[in-house]
């Protein structure tokens, strides 16, 4: 049986909050992407034009400005929104990347829904384990035994 080491983990807190500030940069990029003009019909899926390209701008921006703002504010709350809003968001968008490359041989293009996927699992991760924390307010008046 092979034995695990000591080691945890963790990323120190100056690497973490550089980490963590990756996923509203993406948001915010791909946000900016589907706002400017130049966007070609045959390159978007069934589900990017289920709406107007400005409209996946927006929720993409808005998701990214909501989680930087509660990553960079402390606020865990409005991160979470922010992340869960993102999740769900590239869900969906990973689903028509994935319909788009399904009958593709040996699935050619993948990357682009491999990438939509983790991104969105990532963040719903992270909105779901933010949620999950206890406030820093709780846990004193459970100590304290308010």
């Amino acid at each position: 049986m092979i034995r695990r080491g000591p080691w945890v983990p963790l990323l120190p807190p100056k690497a973490r909050f550089a980490v963590i500030t990756i996923v509203p940069v993406i948001l915010l990029g791909w946000g900016f992407d589907y706002v400017m003009p130049g966007e070609t019909a045959e390159s978007l899926s069934f589900v990017e034009r289920a709406m107007p390209l400005w409209a996946w701008g927006v929720l993409c921006i808005t998701a990214g400005i909501l989680a930087l703002t509660g990553f960079l504010g402390r606020w865990r709350r409005i991160a979470v929104v922010g992340l869960w809003l993102g999740g769900v968001t590239f869900f969906v968008l990973a689903v028509g990347q994935w319909v788009a490359v399904w009958n593709n041989p040996w699935l050619d293009g993948i990357r682009g829904p491999i990438l939509a996927s983790v991104v969105a699992l990532a963040q719903l991760g992270m909105a779901l384990g933010y949620a999950l924390q206890p406030d820093a307010d709780a846990i004193r008046r459970e100590v304290e035994g308010d």
